[in-house]
């Protein structure tokens, strides 16, 4: 071997060397402090961001809780409005008789009912004239009293108008509360995200990763212990027109929005609903689905659901849900506490 041989093979040795020493460095480089703190740091900021989301998803429900008392009490008050429109025209229905008769009587140069009695020629015509004037007596009695009347049902859907117009404002304005708490939890929650090192956010999506897996076991599991079986298939690949296809197709490629049911964007009810549906348009919230049939032999469609999330069951023990601004839409283990419902 000529020395110009045995420098290059010296040369290739020390690079190789180089390479392990580096590669053996990295990790002490990368986590310049001890791994424990970031771990501690990672466990922390996932403690703060679960009970955030847990904030956020309630305040989704109340939100749209209010909306919905708030459109009622806006339904209500047509309805009273309806009443009025309709007893008011009544009203002047009534008025323009009883006018139009007075009108008649006075250009007759009849003055009072006396005068038509005391009129008749023979006794046959005051009898007749007295059953006449009896039978136009009671109408007019009728129609004072159905007046009368009309006018007392106004004034009462006009007080039951003013209530539910409150409500509505109430509503309306307890929905604006609940819709800026929502944002400052959003901005909380970016704020988390944002002040975390590098490491720590690696370690982040590994807590999250361990915790679906974990979530995922004991739903199978808990399948398995009240059905016999449970469902052991493979997560199906996205498929327009089913529940779960609409749902895997938005996997990876939707961002979870507080308050959301739109194209690409929605919150855990938005997107349970879109996918029933195939429809953007909310179907309710976690309150209302809550109030479904519940299953005890989850098919993939059901609906997985507690007071404060929601998803689609797509088998196996897994569901895909929008799970938090930092997610976006996911399949991971159903979590503990919730129950099956079908649509």
């Amino acid at each position: 071997m000529d020395s110009s041989q045995k420098h290059i093979r010296t040369s290739l040795l020390a690079l190789f060397v180089s390479i392990v020493l580096a590669c053996s460095l990295a990790p002490a480089l990368a986590f310049g402090t001890p791994a424990s703190e970031k771990q501690a740091e990672a466990e922390a900021a996932l403690a703060t961001l679960n009970s955030l989301q847990e904030e956020l998803d309630k305040a989704s429900n109340d939100y749209f809780e209010a909306l919905a008392e708030q459109e009622a009490a806006q339904a209500k008050m047509d309805e009273a409005q309806k009443r009025i429109d309709v007893a008011t025209l009544r009203i002047s229905e009534l008025q323009t008789q009883l006018s139009t008769r007075a009108r008649s009587m006075y250009r007759n140069g009849v003055t009072t009912f006396f005068d038509i009695l005391l009129g008749s020629s023979t006794f046959t015509e005051f009898a007749t004239n007295w059953d006449l004037l009896d039978q136009m007596n009671e109408k007019d009695a009728s129609m004072v009293q159905e007046t009368k009347k009309l006018r007392a049902e106004i004034q009462e859907q006009k007080d039951e108008f003013a209530r539910q117009e409150k409500i509505a404002a109430e509503k309306k304005e307890e929905a604006e509360k609940v819709k800026d708490e929502a944002q400052r939890l959003v901005d909380e929650m970016q704020a988390t995200y944002d002040s975390l090192s590098e490491e720590a956010a690696a370690l982040l999506e590994q807590e999250r990763a361990a915790q679906s897996a974990a979530a995922a076991a004991n739903a199978v599991n808990s399948i398995n212990s009240n059905s016999g079986g449970g469902n052991s298939g493979y997560l199906p690949p996205a498929d327009d027109g089913t529940i779960v296809g609409r749902a895997m197709a938005y996997v990876g490629n939707g961002e979870y929005v507080w308050g959301a049911c739109s194209p690409g964007e929605f919150d855990c009810s938005g997107f349970v609903s879109y996918c029933l549906t195939g429809s953007y348009s909310r179907l309710g919230t976690t309150y209302t689905f809550l109030g479904w049939t519940e299953v005890d032999d989850p098919q993939p469609g059901d609906v997985c659901v507690n007071e404060g999330h929601c998803g689609i069951y797509v088998g196996n023990g897994m569901m895909a849900h929008a799970a938090s601004p930092g997610e976006g839409i996911i399949v991971s283990g159903v979590q503990g506490g919730m129950i099956y419902v079908r649509y």
